[in-house]
């Protein structure tokens, strides 16, 4: 039997399948669960997804989530927005309570840095396939990787080329102006900082991302994945890199 989705709401600390019209009128999704102090949860076959906005003031939602927990199926997803949409997935009633408390305490934070690069050794954590075999053969495969050449005038990585299949292309299309491939924004100059080494030492660099993106349809949301550079030599004798992305969970959390 198809288990049909099911939305229910967290209002003012009370759960209703109704939402009421006075708040929804004119109002987008985000707005009224920023302004209202809503919890939105959807249930599926999957588990259930509860998705609120962490600055706003639902304080007596999240403790009565904290206290019905049980009554979910999980996994439990949380989607909450703080300077982007961040979300997490939790197996168990037990691990998600604790989740969920260290989210309330944390909802007055202030979030400045909107890309974080952790370095990672690769023998202690799971690496995809697909970056194992780049690490371990010095190579890419071209449909998966973003090449960039080093600008001498500049100073500056600049990209010269997207791959049909890179995570890159998956989601901005295979244009190397798209938002993500711009040059001297914050973006850009965070991800880029490992470059240098990698085209100077002529070694590869792996390590995991989460950075809030600009995303086509105009939304914000925090996006995590782990990559691999490698040095990269172009037809005319340029130096630059490659990069392959994998878009999988990384080491890092917003808050």
């Amino acid at each position: 039997m198809a288990f049909d989705i099911r939305t229910s709401w967290i209002i003012n600390g009370e759960l209703t399948h109704i939402l009421p019209d006075t708040i929804g009128i004119g109002a987008s999704e985000m707005s009224f669960l920023a302004r209202r102090g809503i919890v939105k949860v959807t249930e599926n076959a999957d588990g259930v997804e509860f998705k609120w906005v962490l600055f706003s003031g639902n304080w007596s939602s999240l403790l009565f989530l904290e206290e019905c927990m049980h009554l979910f199926t999980g996994p439990y997803t949380f989607k909450y927005f703080v300077s982007g949409w961040s979300s997490e997935v939790i197996q168990n009633v037990a691990e998600a309570r604790t989740r969920l408390n260290q989210l309330m305490a944390k909802s007055d934070v202030h979030i400045s840095q909107h890309t974080i690069v952790k370095e990672i050794n690769p023998a202690k954590t799971k690496v995809p396939h697909v970056l194992r075999d780049s690490l371990t053969d010095m190579t890419v495969i071209p449909e998966l990787s973003v090449d960039c050449v080093y600008d001498d005038d500049t100073d500056q990585f600049l990209v010269q080329r997207v791959g049909s299949q890179s995570g890159i292309a998956k989601i901005y299309g295979m244009s190397p102006v798209s938002s993500p491939c711009l040059t001297g924004n914050s973006y850009d100059q965070v991800v880029s900082e490992a470059y240098p080494k990698v085209m100077n030492d002529d070694k590869p660099h792996y390590d995991h991302v989460l950075a809030a993106m600009n995303l086509p349809d105009k939304s914000v949301a925090w996006v995590p994945y782990q990559r691999v550079i490698l040095p990269h030599r172009f037809p005319d004798g340029r130096k630059g890199v490659s990069v392959i992305t994998e878009q999988v969970g990384v080491d890092i959390k917003v808050v």
